[in-house]
């Protein structure tokens, strides 16, 4: 399980509440701002935190770069905040600076004149970076070279570049200025028209920033540092001009724990022991069948005194009758595991992990996704239910196409109705995962992967099965150290990379500086951090940072094979009861305290509940087998010391082995073994002559 948060672009995870005397009384304004990784932290929640005055720095230190040699020590109640432009110096010195000056906090705001300088050596003005500060193509003007003063002077240059529509000069030259240019500012690009009259002009990223610390200042600041853009820097200091703005900075309020992981867990609970349960579909309706029989036959010969004495003869044949292998239980194709595909398994695992690490090729696999998913959803969902809505009906199935094609079968009406659903839906949901990179997930998106992801864990479960304890602890523990390998050790061997973390992330997490991809986000450095589909995910529930809550399908099917055969034992056994005439023996099987299926099904969600919790503990993704298979193998073994069934359990039950034959026919590979192990097991003596 694990949290993933694709970033593209700095999170305002502050906000300030301004409350000043407006025109009609006391009016407040809220400013959502970013913290800085220096200083103290804000406390979450506007009533923990006091509100004070703004102030500005002096004129003679305005950018509080020159170092205070007296600190002052403010009187009490008169605390005050100070805001102070950005430029010349780094943040944490003008943090210092505004702490010995008796600020209690310090907003640092954009300014266009920070991103000019002048170079020393040559004396020459040095303009801001194209795409770094300003992008031409959001908008473009032409200044003339007298309205501005180079080097530049924000008292006179700001407002012709920056101010209202009455003295900002980008707007009045390029009437389509103000709709494209969201921050409505301008930086000169240092380029002049050919006619050296104008300066080119161009739209001004106004962005939040991240305020990153100083490893040359050596003191410590204690008191918290925010970031506000140009355009809000402008709001407050007119607020400071007209009014007396009191101003509460504050961390923004975010539960601790998100409901979206209560989701995930439950959702992965409930989605292994569904699809563990329906493996064991067929013994159930046997069993219920012949009860339903057994009880009609009997109701029949009490009714009729005079065969009483054939009873016994014909409860037998009515037995023989019931599971004869026929249509009524046709197999599935299904493949049973055994050690041999254990070892497989990781080899094959490991492969496809490392070929998509190197060769990254994360399309194909989400197109492939799609395919199968999308059978799997016409499978357990569509043609069921449409097979139901032709019933009510009374709508007959028809063949339409004959394929003559092993695997597809014969199409009738049923399956392209099922089909055209099913895929539509599949290839809706791949084309948004192909276009809505970098956004939050719409609840189509991850409702539908959700949908998928438990419908082919469903489809798995039925179609490959494990016979015995033995091959799936091998298989899980094998599972158990492949997922911790290929997520712990892996970073000491690829440079810091995680094969598993980086493949989830389809190439991991963007290599381009967040406030970069916030600009362009389809950039190719931007790319990655999209974890790819093979999972369950339910987004953080009002959280403003966003992310999901994930839970990745190896998770449930993995484990879910161990579930799959304590409920396939449970059915058999219950089968088998029903077909010696112990009836008593299976009613206390239906009240589950003699059955292995309930216990696991509660052990995987402690284990799972275990992983979620870690999740949070150590605040990065954990392989939730490393806590799934000691807790579901370790539950099932002490069952089965317990209860003296261990060596059984370890071996294979013959009890799974002989339901089998009795309803899908001896597999010719075991008829032999299988004819052996029923007469001489007592359990079975009373079905002894079926099988033969």
């Amino acid at each position: 399980m694990c949290r993933i948060s694709c970033v593209v672009g700095i999170l305002q995870t502050a906000r300030l509440d301004i409350s000043f005397a407006g025109s009609g009384g006391a009016q407040s304004h809220t400013m959502l701002v970013s913290q800085a990784s220096f200083g103290s932290s804000l406390k979450m929640g506007v009533e923990k935190n006091e509100g004070h005055r703004l102030q500005l720095p002096p004129d003679e230190n305005s950018l509080l770069c020159q170092n205070v040699t007296s600190p002052i020590i403010p009187s009490e109640g008169d605390n005050y905040i100070m805001m102070v432009p950005r430029g010349e110096c780094t943040f944490e010195t003008k943090a210092w600076n505004a702490q010995q000056l008796g600020a209690v906090g310090v907003i640092v705001r954009g300014a266009l004149a920070s991103r000019y300088s002048l170079n020393e050596t040559t004396g020459e003005a040095v303009f801001p970076s194209d795409k770094e500060d300003y992008d031409c193509d959001k908008g473009r003007a032409e200044i003339p070279v007298s309205a501005v003063v180079i080097p530049y002077d924000s008292k006179s240059d700001d407002p012709v570049l920056s101010g209202d529509s009455s003295s900002n000069l980008c707007m009045k030259e390029s009437p389509s200025f103000a709709s494209s240019c969201g921050s409505k500012a301008c930086f000169l690009t240092g380029n002049l028209t050919e006619n050296k009259e104008n300066y080119v002009a161009c739209c001004a990223w106004d962005l939040h920033i991240w305020l990153y610390n100083d490893p040359s200042v050596s003191v410590n600041v204690d008191i918290p540092a925010v970031y506000v853009t140009m355009e809000q820097g402008q709001e407050l200091l007119k607020l400071h001009e007209t009014s007396s703005p009191v101003v509460t900075m504050s961390g923004r309020v975010r539960a601790p724990y998100n409901f979206s992981a209560i989701l995930i867990w439950m959702l992965g609970v409930l989605v292994a022991a569904i699809a563990a349960h329906a493996s064991a579909a067929d013994y159930r309706r046997a069993t219920q069948e012949i009860n339903s029989k057994q009880e009609q036959q009997q109701q029949e010969m009490h009714s009729d005194e005079e065969k009483d004495e054939h009873n016994g003869e014909r409860l037998a044949l009515t037995k023989a009758s019931l599971i004869s292998p026929g249509p009524s239980y046709s197999q599935e194709e299904s493949v049973e595991l055994n050690a041999s595909h254990a070892f497989i398994f990781v080899i094959m695992a490991s492969s496809g992990l490392l070929i998509l690490f190197f060769f990254k090729i994360y399309s194909l696999v989400k197109v492939m996704y799609t395919f199968g998913c999308s059978n799997a959803v016409r499978q357990v969902i569509f043609l069921p239910l449409f097979s139901f809505i032709f019933r009510q009906l009374r709508i007959t199935d028809r063949m339409v196409w004959r394929t003559n094609i092993e695997d597809i079968g014969d199409l009738t009406i049923l399956d392209i109705i099922s089909g055209i659903i099913s895929y539509v839906l599949g290839f809706g949901w791949l084309y948004v995962a192909f276009t809505s990179h970098g956004r939050e997930p719409s609840i189509f998106f991850w409702g539908m992967q959700d949908i998928m992801g438990a419908c082919i864990c469903i489809v798995f479960l039925g179609s490959i099965k494990l016979n015995s304890m033995r091959v799936a602890s091998i298989l899980l523990l094998m599972a158990f150290f492949y997922d911790i390998f290929f997520v712990f050790v892996t970073p000491l061997i690829f440079k810091g990379q995680s094969v598993m973390i980086t493949v989830a992330t389809s190439g991991g997490p963007p290599k381009a500086d967040p406030l970069w991809c916030e600009k362009y986000p389809n950039d190719g450095n931007c790319q990655g951090g999209d974890p790819l589909p093979m999972l369950f995910t339910v987004p953080r529930i009002a959280d403003y940072q966003g992310g999901s809550s994930m839970l990745g399908l190896g998770d449930i099917v993995l484990p879910g094979l161990l579930l799959s055969f304590a409920a396939r034992l449970d059915a058999a056994k219950q089968l088998m009861g029903v077909i010696s005439g112990n009836m008593h023996n299976h009613k206390r099987m239906c009240c589950s305290h003699n059955t292995y299926f309930g216990p696991t099904v509660v052990a995987y969600a402690i284990g799972l509940l275990m992983a979620n919790a870690a999740v949070y503990l150590m605040n990065m993704g954990q392989p939730a087998l490393l806590y799934l298979v000691p807790m579901c193998v370790g539950t099932m073994a002490f069952l089965g010391w317990r209860r003296k069934e261990l060596s059984m359990l370890w071996e294979g039950p013959k009890i799974i082995r002989t339901a089998d034959a009795l309803l899908f026919g001896p597999d010719e590979d075991y008829h032999d073994e299988q004819n052996a192990e029923v007469h001489d097991n007592p359990e079975d003596k009373n079905s002894s002559n079926l099988v033969a």
